[in-house]
């Protein structure tokens, strides 16, 4: 077995969170980046809603003025964990939901120019697609930089930009080998440039500390259920006020806007990135991920998102000493928890169900990504990691 540092201080930490979270003692939880486990807080809040609503109905003033109370609490806990204000946060059922609301929003002509990276998710590229199809907007691909650091990834933004880009849409965490790309960085050239930004923040909210009054990007479309450890089914989307104007609700319902003009068929568009919601989501949800939100606060996001990033270079590095091991991930200055690699002579599909076997879940990525992918959480103990390591170094041997 591969040996990993001792735990140290964290280890009492680690202790208490794992408490909360029972699916970490069935098997050895390394599919973060799919969907995060549950806290016992999170269940519990959605069953109180689930029965409350069975035994009295979902009627009258006191239910509707608790779906408001959950959906501006929740604005508030994810406007404090990603740097902005509540009134920039619009509450979304998935990522791609929020990337959708900008990519649809903006007043796009024939010819635009949109730069995305190769390594993107579909959840991405199919709005960007459909987008192009039926708009006329051209999508650019830039390439992979050879160095994963922030200086590369400008050059190889700034190589693809042409008068006709207009903007850049692109994640901030790559869901392939976990880059982390240079968000801010990317943001600042952007705004100088007069480039409107559209982030896919599947893999960064809840992993990295984030401060997006600071990093000047336009869009952040996020999960619930990834690393914020919510329920299925929540996310959000950060819009700059700054955008507000140009970004119009392709679609509108109730919660969407005031003053509506029956005869005219005009109205007014709610406060804030509210507008972009449509009707009221489940209140087991919003509540599942409230809960979640407040246990995370409950054991300081910063020092999790160090621990992820920590961990996730401690399992790149040891996974580059194994022999017949291929690894995707970049070690860099800025990492994530995410990790991929390939065994060679190996698929990745026969890797994962494998690995599996032996308790370990983790998840292969489809070709062309063809690999097998971890996600460190900031509950994973280094010795599972090592379990990890070990498993992996036989497979590869055993070729």
């Amino acid at each position: 077995m591969q040996a990993f540092g001792d735990e140290g201080q964290d280890g009492a930490r680690v202790a208490r969170v794992r408490r909360d979270l029972p699916a970490t003692e069935r098997e050895v939880y390394l599919n973060n980046g799919t969907y995060g486990p549950l806290p016992r807080q999170s269940g519990d809040a959605m069953r109180e809603v689930l029965e409350a609503e069975i035994a009295s109905g979902r009627l009258g003033p006191s239910y509707h003025e608790r779906s408001q109370a959950l959906r501006e609490e929740a604005r508030a806990l994810i406007a404090g964990r990603v740097g902005a204000e509540a009134d920039e946060i619009a509450l979304t059922p998935r990522t791609t939901d929020g990337l959708d609301i900008a990519l649809w929003g903006m007043a796009w002509q024939r010819g635009d120019e949109i730069l995305t990276t190769r390594e993107e998710h579909p959840g991405l590229l199919l709005p960007l697609a459909a987008l192009a199809r039926r708009t006329g907007v051209r999508i650019s691909f830039v390439d992979t930089p050879d160095q994963a650091t922030p200086r590369a990834w400008l050059n190889a933004f700034a190589a693809r930009q042409t008068q006709q880009t207009k903007a850049l849409a692109f994640s901030h965490v790559l869901w392939t080998n976990g880059d982390v790309l240079p968000a801010s960085e990317l943001g600042a050239w952007a705004r100088q440039a007069g480039l409107v930004t559209i982030v896919d923040a599947a893999q960064a909210a809840g992993a990295l500390t984030l401060d997006l009054h600071a990093s000047q990007l336009d869009f952040y479309a996020l999960p619930g259920q990834k690393w914020l450890m919510g329920p299925e089914g929540t996310g959000a989307l950060y819009v700059a006020q700054g955008r507000l104007a140009q970004c119009q609700p392709t679609f509108v319902g109730y919660l969407s806007g005031t003053a509506l003009d029956t005869s005219a068929g005009h109205f007014q568009p709610a406060q804030g990135a509210r507008r972009y919601e449509i009707g009221s989501p489940s209140q087991a949800q919003l509540a599942g991920l409230v809960a979640s939100l407040r246990w995370q606060e409950e054991h300081d996001p910063v020092w999790a998102a160090g621990r992820i990033a920590s961990l996730g270079r401690e399992l790149a590095e040891a996974l580059l000493r194994v022999d017949g091991v291929e690894l995707c991930t970049r070690v860099q200055d800025a990492m994530s928890g995410l990790v991929s690699f390939k065994v060679r002579g190996r698929a990745a599909e026969d890797v994962s169900a494998a690995l599996g076997q032996q308790g370990l879940r983790v998840r292969h990525l489809p070709a062309p990504h063809a690999s097998v992918r971890v996600s460190c959480g900031f509950y994973t103990r280094r010795e599972e990691l090592g379990r990890l390591v070990g498993a992996v170094a036989e497979l590869a041997a055993a070729v």
